[in-house]
């Protein structure tokens, strides 16, 4: 290859990274402060009976089974308790919703043991979860609500080594550019 155009590939290929600096400085700077958390809702049930129902969620910073984030807005209700907290209300609402949202569309899977069932229902989410409305309705004592949140069910897991390799590849490019900084 002549010289000339060993010069003239170099100074495409500096230009073509610049521009993606630039792009990418932008998109990533868009989501600062933002935390992406793990959420599984479990329901365990014995003889056909519901024993325990539970919410988890931790923070997932590097999680790479969850792509296709969209926002899903929710509504639903909660009965009132006399006397109770803004906080602990709010936390309620917030609980519901999220248990709602992973019911309709997060991933499910089911583990049988015996007589004991275990559904699972796993996704992730951006925070923060909106509550846009909660109003309280007096002759059914209970609050109707709207919550809105970006939300991604978990990848199936025949798709967890594809997209652990796709995640690898971000970070790699991500701390290349972070580099340039």
């Amino acid at each position: 290859m002549p010289d000339n155009h060993k010069k003239d590939l170099f100074i495409i290929s500096v230009l073509v990274s610049l521009m993606v600096l630039i792009a990418s400085s932008s998109a990533i700077h868009a989501y600062e402060g933002i935390e992406t958390y793990y959420i599984r809702y479990d329901i365990k049930s014995s003889k056909n009976k519901i024993i325990v129902d539970d919410l988890l969620m931790v923070p997932a910073r590097n999680d790479f089974r969850a792509e296709n984030f969209s926002h899903i807005t929710t509504t639903g209700e909660i009965s009132a308790t006399p006397g109770e907290s803004k906080i602990s209300f709010e936390k309620r609402i917030r609980d519901n919703a999220l248990k709602s949202i992973l019911v309709k569309k997060g991933l499910k899977s089911v583990k049988i043991k015996d007589l004991d069932t275990v559904v699972s229902y796993e996704g992730a989410i951006i925070t923060p979860l909106n509550i846009l409305k909660n109003t309280y309705n007096e002759e059914q004592n209970n609050y109707v609500y709207d919550v809105q949140v970006e939300f991604s069910p978990i990848a199936f897991p025949d798709q967890w080594e594809t997209l652990n390799m796709k995640h690898k590849i971000k970070k790699i490019f991500h701390d290349f550019l972070q580099f340039f900084k």
